[in-house]
């Protein structure tokens, strides 16, 4: 029991364990496997609060913000995308200019919440550095698939087995891409980029919220329109909704913790 009591810890955010790894682990241990719910609990509530792990400076907690806005964001895009080449629910010329004015919504939230590179060379070279070590499996299993696309092959009309990977091929990379940027901005560190500051990082995070409640809103009221039910659509609707959710408790954090200004 001790074995998973030790994994689950360290499933914590690292910060949190520096801290407090070693109190809650002696904890739970001296509970037993009672612990396990309320630590897979405390597991999910820190990951969904980075403004409030322990933080050296206002800056780190801003740039770990930062870095979950980029990662709602790019979550938002994946899930209205999904929604979007299985062509309904959103086949309505209203629903699909939503859509695009929440997308817009996402890019202008993005670059509000994203750090600022720091005009140094050894900035620069560490992001490249750090775009490539990451960015590189992705980008090259997605350019596949697109050079055998337009190479001639008619996914439509090639045998299932092909187009599955075709398929898969680029839903991964897509997947991929969307995992690793985030992983970018929290490898570099503060030598490389600088946090938004707490106005701007508020500002950005509404953006973030208000895009993926339209959005949300939007593909779940199409996929239950007009007396039918599409289950896609339904699911990521409510997918969106719950980010809107991770926005909302992310703003209360920063309004409760005015150290981050």
């Amino acid at each position: 029991m001790s074995v998973v009591t030790r994994s689950l810890v360290r499933l914590y955010p690292d910060a949190f364990r520096v801290r407090w790894g070693a109190m809650v682990e002696d904890e739970a241990r001296g509970a037993g496997w009672k612990s396990w719910p309320n630590l897979i609990v405390g597991i999910v509530d820190m990951w969904l609060h980075p403004a409030l792990w322990p933080a050296d400076a206002p800056a780190q907690r801003q740039r770990r913000v930062a870095t979950m806005g980029i990662t709602v964001a790019l979550a938002a895009w994946f899930l209205s995308h999904i929604t979007a080449e299985q062509g309904d629910p959103l086949s309505s010329s209203v629903a699909s200019g939503i859509m695009h004015g929440c997308t817009t919504l996402l890019l202008i939230g993005i670059a509000l919440v994203a750090p600022r590179p720091r005009p140094t060379l050894s900035a620069t070279i560490t992001l490249l550095r750090w775009g490539v070590r990451r960015l590189t499996v992705p980008t090259l299993l997605g350019t596949s698939v697109v050079v055998v696309v337009h190479g001639g092959i008619d996914p439509t009309a090639s045998p299932p087995t092909l187009r599955a990977a075709l398929l898969a091929g680029w839903w991964i990379a897509l997947g991929l891409g969307a995992i690793q940027i985030p992983r970018i901005f929290t490898g570099v560190g503060a030598d490389a980029v600088v946090p938004p500051h707490a106005g701007r990082l508020r500002a950005g995070v509404w953006t973030l919220a208000a895009a993926s409640a339209t959005g949300g809103a939007t593909i779940l009221g199409a996929a239950v329109a007009d007396g039918g039910f599409h289950p896609l659509g339904a699911a990521v609707g409510v997918g969106l909704l719950l980010l809107t959710a991770v926005c909302a408790g992310t703003l209360r954090d920063l309004r409760e913790l005015p150290s981050v200004d």
